[in-house]
């Protein structure tokens, strides 16, 4: 089944907030919250985990990276739940704790509330704020959320080198957010492969290998039984296609980075209806993704084969 709505997906696993920028809970003894999505849909998140928990607070919340949209709302969540440990890799606690990343970060959440009326939510008036990291964790660490149920660590680099993707063996479980593809509302992947593909894709074999019924995707969709474990092939098949198509451009464009961006963009983005990432964003990210790709292929190549032209877009 996939899952494109708010509210329960599986047996105490739910989407929360906004399928855009969802976060998910998955109760027990020790309720576990992943990810803190975007700061003005703080008091959204608040609201859906109280109806389900009650009186009751989430132990955990585990960052899956140090992207704005993964953890805009987490000052809010920490003030309404004070219990809650947060929970993230030791490169993404470095990450919150430089000034000028707090910086980025609250000025893409407050750039982001502008998209409110787009996503049918009241912006209110909820800012980022620098937050405690309580818990820093890496590969193999467990984290318990009822007897017998752990949430296990797993290293997972690729669209960032501080991310991590978190599976609960006894549920079959997965949550990757973007270290799997995304899809989009046409149903075309996107894998981002902003550091570098290899290391990508690597974390994506991995992350394939499990036994997986419920898997809980970065953005819009929650995936279970045999559509779970299809999107874990898809997105290894995806992100060679994308390898493919921005090889082929490259060779045919001499190097040309902005002008494979072009037509890349022009094939996933351009003229699509549905929720889709904003323009600004969508670019930045293809930016990354084309330069991870061009970065392989340049070293495949000899010498007197090297591009003309390889100008960043800027």
């Amino acid at each position: 089944m996939i899952v494109d709505r708010i509210g329960k997906i599986d047996r105490g696993v739910y989407m929360v907030g906004h399928r855009a920028m969802p976060v998910f809970l998955v109760d027990g003894d020790r309720p576990a919250l992943f990810d803190a999505g975007l700061a003005f849909l703080g008091p959204e998140y608040v609201r859906q985990v109280q109806r389900i928990l009650g009186n009751r607070q989430p132990a955990w919340c585990f960052l899956t990276h140090s992207h704005f949209d993964h953890c805009g709302a987490v000052a809010y969540l920490k003030a309404r739940f004070p219990r809650m440990k947060v929970v993230c890799s030791q490169k993404a606690a470095r990450v919150f704790g430089r000034p000028n990343a707090i910086s980025l970060i609250s000025d893409l959440n407050r750039f982001a509330a502008g998209l409110a009326a787009d996503l049918g939510v009241d912006p209110g008036n909820t800012d980022f704020e620098p937050f405690h990291v309580d818990v820093t964790a890496g590969e193999g660490d467990r984290f318990e959320i009822s007897t017998d149920v752990f949430v296990r660590v797993m290293e997972t680099p690729g669209h960032t080198w501080d991310f991590l993707s978190y599976s609960i063996p006894r549920r079959k479980l997965l949550v990757p957010s973007e270290a799997l593809g995304t899809p989009d509302e046409s149903g075309y992947i996107v894998t981002d492969c902003l550091v570098d593909y290899d290391v990508h894709y690597q974390s994506m074999e991995r992350l394939a290998e499990l036994d997986v019924e419920t898997l809980c995707l970065g953005h819009i969709y929650a995936c279970t039984g045999s559509d779970a474990r299809r999107h874990m092939t898809e997105s290894l098949a995806q992100s060679r296609r994308f390898f493919k198509m921005v090889t082929t451009l490259l060779e045919a464009e001499a190097g040309n980075i902005p002008a494979v961006m072009k037509r890349v963009k022009a094939y996933e983005w351009d003229g699509k209806a549905g929720l889709r990432q904003p323009e600004p964003a969508y670019v930045l990210n293809l930016e990354a993704r084309v330069n991870t790709v061009f970065r392989k292929w340049q070293a495949s190549r000899t010498p007197d084969q090297s591009p003309i032209y390889a100008k960043t877009a800027t």
